[in-house]
């Protein structure tokens, strides 16, 4: 029988990328990211003596991660916001961008669009980027599977739609012009 504190050094070690990209789903912002996981995890710690094994393992952690994300986000969004040192160092690079720079670039476009999805669209979008099959998707939100196929099909609509306006944001900073026609 495992201790307290080898289940949950085991739980971290087999789950800290996926929990780590929920929390990218939630906050873009690496150093926000970083301080949610590290909130999932004390949220974990005093959780797993209650785990009854009733639930997937996998079912019960997103659980855990999703309450505290939103949770986070909450407090988050009551204080001032501000570019953080990371996207202000990107926004200075100007003409030396290389292909890896880019692509952060995008992945945190992408990230800021998912932080804008209501909160059980960025669980869904955060599982679907896990893999996690659409069965276990409906356990954890408890709807139907073939409902988990419709609302996934409409959240990437609207991810599309998002990162569009987002690039047409961008290109209005940068000067161009947009006349609404």
């Amino acid at each position: 029988m495992l201790t307290r504190e080898e289940k949950f050094k085991q739980i971290e070690l087999d789950n800290r990328s996926r929990i780590f990209r929920i929390c990218r789903a939630y906050v873009p912002d690496p150093d926000e990211a970083n301080d949610l996981y590290q909130e999932i995890m004390v949220q974990v710690w005093q959780s797993l003596p209650t785990f009854r094994g009733e639930a997937k393992l996998s079912t019960w952690l997103y659980r855990i991660a999703l309450n505290t994300a939103i949770v986070f986000r909450r407090k988050q969004q009551r204080q001032p916001t501000s570019l953080t040192g990371h996207e202000a160092q990107l926004a200075d690079t100007g003409s030396a961008k290389t292909e890896a720079l880019e692509q952060e670039q995008l992945l945190n476009k992408l990230h800021r669009c998912i932080a804008q999805l209501q909160n059980q669209e960025r669980l869904i979008i955060s599982l679907v980027l896990e893999e996690v099959p659409y069965k276990e998707i409906a356990e954890v939100l408890g709807i139907s599977t073939s409902n988990v196929g419709v609302k996934i099909n409409r959240i990437k609509k609207k991810i599309g739609q998002l990162m569009e306006k987002e690039t047409a944001g961008n290109s209005e900073r940068e000067g161009g012009q947009s006349y609404g026609f």
